[in-house]
């Protein structure tokens, strides 16, 4: 999975999920747009990837905020000259039963997890657009050209949760849920223009924000791993990592022909009954 001279932007990349894949397409030779809401971590991420001899830039920003979307995306042209990746990673939990949550609550889980995507997608596609050249008229001639015919590639974090879910998160689903369709609906629209639109839906992975929510619920990191032990096939946490590889798979060249379809990457929990 060869990214070289590719641009790519993390949302969400301060920490979890989002910094192993912006440390993985690093490592694959994309130039990252490391963005977070912490400005600390985002500097870190891009710091982290500088020192192992990448390239990358942090940039503060609210995805939820249209200004700060389009800031984004304007960063990574002034800097990197383009834009060929676009990972919409950045997400918040809330796990409060339906009947105690309340309109700011919603409201808030519905514009990072949701309404966020639609915005830095916005921004950065018009962005990605300007990456199109050359000609692909006969099929032959696209399977030829490989990764000179793709313009860009979007990956949406969704979660596991989007098809199989548990009491005290309806916020939360449905956000996750609607990942999916919009990913379909972007990969329908954008397919014109060969970009491509995928989605990714984790399990139970190890990270800042699962921790923080079983600390919430008087659990610890040993009782969750337990319970994954005894209802996963593979019986183990997921770590960053193992969703950072989906994501730079379906960002390369290697996935050519993938667009509007969902990876589940659980380690096996959701084909149970």
């Amino acid at each position: 999975m060869q990214l070289t001279d590719k641009v790519a932007i993390v949302t969400g990349a301060g920490r979890g999920i989002g910094r192993a894949t912006a440390e993985r397409l690093a490592e694959a030779g994309a130039k990252v747009v490391a963005a977070d809401l912490n400005p600390e971590t985002a500097a870190a991420a891009a710091a982290g990837i500088a020192n192992a001899g990448g390239a990358a830039i942090g940039v503060q920003v609210d995805v939820a905020r249209e200004a700060d979307a389009e800031r984004l995306a304007r960063s990574a042209k002034d800097h990197f000259g383009r834009i060929d990746i676009l990972v919409n990673n950045a997400g918040i939990g809330l796990y409060t039963p339906l009947l105690e949550t309340t309109l700011e609550q919603w409201n808030q889980v519905l514009s990072v997890n949701l309404t966020a995507l639609f915005l830095c997608s916005k921004y950065c596609i018009p962005v990605m657009k300007e990456n199109a050249g050359g000609d692909c008229d006969e099929v032959e001639d696209c399977a030829e050209v490989g990764d000179r015919d793709m313009v860009g590639s979007i990956v949406n974090i969704a979660s596991v949760r989007a098809i199989a879910t548990t009491a005290r998160t309806t916020a939360y689903t449905a956000t996750k849920g609607a990942v999916i369709g919009l990913t379909r609906a972007m990969a329908t629209e954008f397919g014109d223009d060969r970009i491509r639109v995928n989605c990714v839906l984790p399990g139970a992975i190890d990270t800042d924000m699962m921790r923080e929510n079983l600390a919430e619920d008087g659990l610890t990191l040993a009782d969750a791993t337990a319970g994954v032990q005894q209802n996963t096939p593979l019986r183990r946490l997921g770590a960053g990592r193992d969703i950072a590889n989906m994501i730079a798979f379906l960002s390369s060249a290697d996935a050519s022909y993938i667009t509007g379809a969902s990876f589940v990457v659980d380690g096996g929990r959701t084909i149970q009954l």
